[in-house]
């Protein structure tokens, strides 16, 4: 399995707070998580790499420095490769190891902010709603019944 992440984006105004957000992707999925953080040290993000992403999997970053020890996270679970963007979009000898998918989903979340002028206090569940949108792809409202049934069980 491969997943992609990048250093967390400040999508929301959420600059002014100081936090930002981490987002992950699995590759040949609509499977994404992203997941506010307050600052985007490896001592944040290792706690969220090791919740959110299997362990085999072989991770793909950007040359963030708090990803520089994914390798050795947890006895040495994951794989990693690094795309350095001022060098490389993709890497030169593997043309699967990039970053394109993630930096379009965050480009997607980015347009659901402007979309919305999401408010600092509501963007986290603007974030929730385009992870569960990314999910279940063209089948809203069959899945938001699916979703309705689940919570308000008859």
């Amino acid at each position: 399995m491969k997943a992609s992440f990048s250093t967390a984006n400040t999508i929301a105004d959420s600059a002014e707070k100081g936090t930002g957000f981490f987002g992950a992707l699995k590759r040949g999925t609509n499977r994404c998580c992203l997941i506010e953080v307050l600052d985007r040290t490896a001592a944040t993000l290792e706690p969220i790499i090791r919740r959110w992403i299997l362990p085999g999997t072989h991770i793909i970053s950007d040359g963030w420095a708090a990803y520089a020890n994914i390798e050795n996270i947890a006895n040495v679970i994951y794989t990693h490769s690094i795309i350095i963007r001022e060098r490389n979009f993709i890497h030169p000898d593997d043309p699967d190891v990039h970053t394109q998918l993630i930096d379009i989903t965050w480009m997607r979340a980015k347009k659901l902010r402007r979309q919305h002028g999401a408010s600092v206090h509501l963007f986290a569940s603007y974030m929730a709603e385009f992870i569960w949108r990314s999910r279940v792809g063209e089948s809203l409202f069959g899945e938001f019944i699916l979703a309705v049934r689940h919570l308000y069980p008859l």
